[in-house]
């Protein structure tokens, strides 16, 4: 079998010049997406389709596509006899007037005639009211003539109720029709609406924009072909969630690695082969070009020099010096934004297709759907045992309680991404955190949330302020940790608090009788206690800051 390729800047140095011709037939074909490869940003799909071809020149066309797909990306590759080359590639914009052409003329037509029924409706509406009016004017002209020939006798009992059944049946049957034409009207208005909004999804994806591939390609000996399509979309990405299983011995955990992928290319991923990548081709394939990074004394523009007949008035020199200085700022400016261009442009965009020298590729291992929706569907990448030492660790000064940590050596053979991490004890879940970029072989923390069996409580006992020996003001503070072990067995509890860092050689800061000296000191500050406690024990550690400074100065940040 040959295998031939057809790269698009090769066209792009033709395309002036290139022309598919008018004698050749346009052969539609139907291709579906067979594998997809998946960066943090962007995706590149792969499509297939296999022919069958007698010898001749034929124009292959790849319709429907993604508007959203990236031009200088698409590749077309194929494979088949002997003599088969491709000869040409065309991208085309598409507004297909899709078959909706007929359902608006169904649908105009169907809201014509609701509005027609509504016209006849309201017509028949107005009648009754007419009749409605009629039947009050009678129901009045009969009350004032009752009302004078009730002195004489008259009307007689059956006239009055011959009256009045005349008129309560007539007022009677106008309500009952209008009620019902009221009923009608309300149906037909929300069938009319709905009408109306059908036909506006019909007009707006009748102009849904897509693209077309055309491949010219040269059948010499004839036979089966396969042709591949891939191109680079954005709006598709990847990120890593982790779930670490904390076992009932407290000795491995459980880490699983999941893909929560996520697209909206505008059309569905139905059943195609997945493969995630770490590489990030945003970031460029070359690192950005420094530009001469150049410094000067700000040398002031000469005086004008402005004749003393035509001296401008000191509030008009205010303003023209104003001006003179808002126009040094906007050249400064200027030049300031024109430099960022510089270095903005010195970055490139390359994508690292089909390269695994600097990133790992995850290929899953069944074909999967993802549709075009958005949602985020996860699939397991790798489950991993990994040894476990747990250790108890409290910062009381910033929560109250005892957290679970273990410090392990990543032993996959890949980088864990930041992401979330969510944490189980057994099959309790105790927490997330967000884990940060760990090389393979690199060395991280591991928390499991919090244990409520070893406690902590941290109390200020005083503070102080005075005037120390010397001349020095003093500001000191003294604290008391209480620790508890609930646990039926010993634990080591690391305990870690933090001294302030002066920002001035004449600002001393000390740690200031200690009950039990501090294991660790760091220059950051932090200061760190680990204390055995067996079972059922308490403990109790003070200990007491102490900042001194200059008495005639002021200090920030106590």
């Amino acid at each position: 079998m040959e295998k031939f390729k057809y790269f698009l800047p090769l066209l792009l140095l033709v395309a002036p010049v290139l022309s598919f011709g008018t004698e050749l037939k346009r052969l539609p074909v139907s291709s579906r997406i067979t594998a997809v490869t998946v960066y943090p940003d962007r995706a590149v799909t792969t499509r297939s389709v296999s022919l069958n071809l007698k010898p001749g020149s034929y124009l292959i066309a790849f319709d429907a596509l993604p508007a959203l797909i990236q031009d200088d990306s698409v590749r077309v590759e194929g494979k088949g006899g002997g003599g088969m080359t491709i000869a040409g590639m065309e991208i085309k914009r598409l507004f297909p007037e899709q078959s909706g052409e007929k359902r608006i003329k169904e649908l105009d037509a169907e809201i014509n005639g609701q509005v027609q029924r509504v016209g006849a409706l309201d017509a028949r509406k107005a009648g009754l009211l007419s009749q409605k009016a009629f039947f009050e004017s009678i129901r009045v002209a009969w009350g004032e003539r009752i009302s004078r020939e009730l002195a004489i006798g008259r009307p007689t009992a059956a006239e009055l109720h011959e009256a009045a059944g005349f008129v309560g049946v007539g007022v009677t049957s106008t309500e009952e029709q209008t009620f019902a034409i009221d009923t009608e009207l309300k149906s037909i208005k929300e069938k009319i609406d709905s009408l109306r909004r059908q036909r506006d999804e019909s007009t707006g994806s009748r102009r849904k924009e897509t693209k077309s591939v055309e491949v010219l390609l040269n059948v010499a000996d004839g036979g089966n072909v396969t042709l591949n399509l891939t191109a680079v979309t954005p709006r598709a990405g990847w990120a890593p969630s982790y779930d670490i299983r904390l076992a009932a011995d407290t000795k491995t955990a459980e880490l699983t690695f999941r893909a929560m992928v996520r697209q909206q290319t505008g059309e569905d991923w139905n059943n195609v082969d997945l493969t995630l990548s770490t590489a990030r081709p945003a970031t460029g394939g070359a690192p950005p070009e420094m530009v001469p990074w150049r410094i000067s004394f700000i040398r002031p523009h000469p005086p004008i020099e402005v004749p003393r007949a035509y001296a401008p008035a000191p509030a008009r020199m205010s303003k023209l010096m104003r001006a003179n200085g808002d126009s040094l700022k906007q050249r400064e400016t200027a030049h300031s934004e024109v430099a960022m261009a510089e270095e903005a442009s010195a970055a490139f965009e390359t994508a690292e297709i089909g390269t695994e020298q600097s990133s790992v590729s995850f290929h899953l291992p069944r074909p999967l759907d993802i549709p075009s929706d958005g949602t985020q569907h996860g699939s397991i990448v790798a489950v991993d045992q990994l040894p476990v030492n747990i250790e108890f660790l409290a910062i009381p000064k910033l929560s109250p309680y005892v957290f679970l940590k273990s410090e392990i050596v990543n032993q996959a053979a890949y980088m864990l991404l930041p992401g979330k991490v969510n944490t189980f004890s057994g099959n309790n879940y105790t927490g997330s955190f967000e884990l940060k970029k760990v090389a393979a072989g690199e060395k991280f923390e591991l928390f499991f949330g919090t244990d409520d069996q070893v406690t902590v409580k941290r109390e200020e006992l005083k503070q102080h302020k005075g005037a120390g020996l010397f001349g020095k003001n003093r500001v000191s503070y003294r604290y008391r940790v209480e620790l508890a072990n609930l646990r039926k067995a010993p634990v080591t509890l690391t305990l870690r608090d933090q001294l302030p860092l002066a920002g001035d050689e004449e600002i001393q800061v000390s740690l200031d009788e200690p009950s039990v000296k501090p294991d660790e000191s760091g220059s950051d500050g932090r200061i760190t206690w680990k204390t055995l406690l067996n079972a059922g024990e308490k403990k109790e550690l003070s200990y007491g800051i102490l900042v001194e400074y200059p008495k005639e100065r002021l200090i920030d940040g106590l």
